[in-house]
């Protein structure tokens, strides 16, 4: 890790951008408004922590969808039509999230917590995925369970 990748310098600021996109299940402007917080202080405590294992993006884009919406996208970049939780596209200073809301309502009721918290959590696990961490084997998937709860955590108080 170089130390500017993991350093949220003065007048380096940031930004993250949610927009709902779905019509399955109704979000508020307050918990939008509460993602993007979510959002920034995950990546001010990456920066903090130096945690970054790439460059922490600059400015994140996030979509909430519909299973049927992130299941296409799914099956366009991943040959795999199934709904996901969360898909994530870094562009170097820039990155995207998408996060379906049907699959966190779902899990959350299969985990007994609230879906705005699995939501957050999805969040949190795609500005990982931004910034360098990967969960395609247990080792990784450990990991970056390990951080995002402890992210999580930190945000959510």
């Amino acid at each position: 890790m170089s130390g500017s990748t993991g350093d949220c310098e003065p007048g380096g600021a940031r930004r993250v951008a949610v927009e709902n996109r779905q019509t399955a299940l109704p979000v508020s402007n307050d918990l939008l408004a509460q993602l993007e917080s979510a959002g920034l202080a995950s990546l001010k405590l990456i920066g903090q922590r130096k945690l970054a294992l790439t460059v922490i993006p600059r400015e994140v884009s996030v979509s909430l969808l519909d299973d049927v919406m992130i299941g296409e996208v799914h099956g366009q970049y991943m040959d795999d039509p199934s709904p996901t939780d969360v898909i994530t596209f870094p562009y170097g200073e820039s990155g995207e999230v998408l996060i379906s809301v049907e699959t966190a309502a779902e899990h959350a009721k299969e985990y007994a917590v609230g879906w705005e918290r699995e939501v957050t959590l999805y969040l949190v696990h795609g500005i990982l995925h931004l910034c360098g961490y990967e969960d395609a084997d247990e080792e990784g998937r450990q990991r970056m369970g390990e951080l995002q709860e402890a992210l999580l955590e930190d945000v959510l108080g």
